[in-house]
């Protein structure tokens, strides 16, 4: 009897609480207020449903289900095709005086020097236009040993609105270490690839040269001899 009134006594005070756990959950996980049930509605339901006839919460299966998302989750979105790769069937255009002339085969390409192409060729690492910005945002996110995880880029990553497919792929082709963390200038580098989806373009299946941070250049020269 004495867990019952124990269960009952927690009923109420999560229906009491309920407003502040509801802006809790806006603020930790960036989700819009139309994707949580209408408040109201909840607290009726809660004040008639009978607490007692919850399980015991298994703890070992929640634990199973966080390491799935810390790493399974990411594993697995290496492997999905490039949402692009159901773009294949744009329309070409042709005839004309440039028909035969290849888009990366003049500086007068269609799109040249924009999106992932922006910053090819120059000297300076293109991100670096934007660094102090981002390092802003980074120092915010309060890295530990010069380094933030998964979990704290995503706060500020799903601000950008992107589906969570896209944002997986922008931080994979970010973490340029694979380590599974993000230094400033990989972080800087997730925000200039967020920004050039967000502009319309297309992102690459690998991150192209010029993008390569300029602190693990020497790295990834290794790694490809």
């Amino acid at each position: 009897m004495p867990s019952l009134f124990g269960k009952e006594a927690k009923k109420q005070k999560l229906i009491s609480e309920l407003d502040l756990i509801f802006k809790q959950v806006l603020l930790q996980y960036q989700v819009s207020p139309g994707d949580l049930p209408d408040i109201r509605k909840m607290k009726m339901q809660l004040a008639i449903y009978d607490f007692s006839r919850f399980r015991t919460v298994n703890q070992r299966l929640l634990d199973v289900v966080d390491e799935m998302l810390a790493n399974d989750i990411a594993n697995l979105m290496a492997l999905i095709p490039q949402e692009e790769a159901s773009t294949m069937d744009k329309r070409i255009i042709e005839g004309g005086a440039f028909s035969v002339v290849s888009d990366k085969s003049t500086p007068f390409g269609y799109k040249r020097g924009e999106g992932i192409d922006a910053g090819a060729g120059d000297p300076e690492w293109v991100v670096a236009k934007k660094l102090t910005e981002y390092n802003e945002i980074f120092q915010a996110l309060k890295p530990v040993e010069g380094k933030i995880m998964r979990t704290a880029a995503k706060t500020e990553m799903v601000k950008s609105k992107l589906p969570n497919t896209v944002l997986g792929k922008i931080y994979l082709l970010a973490d340029v270490d694979k380590d599974g963390l993000l230094d400033a200038e990989e972080f800087a580098l997730v925000m200039h690839l967020i920004n050039v989806k967000l502009e319309g373009y297309d992102l690459p299946a690998e991150l192209p040269s010029h993008l390569i941070p300029p602190s693990k250049r020497d790295l990834v020269a290794k790694e490809v001899v």
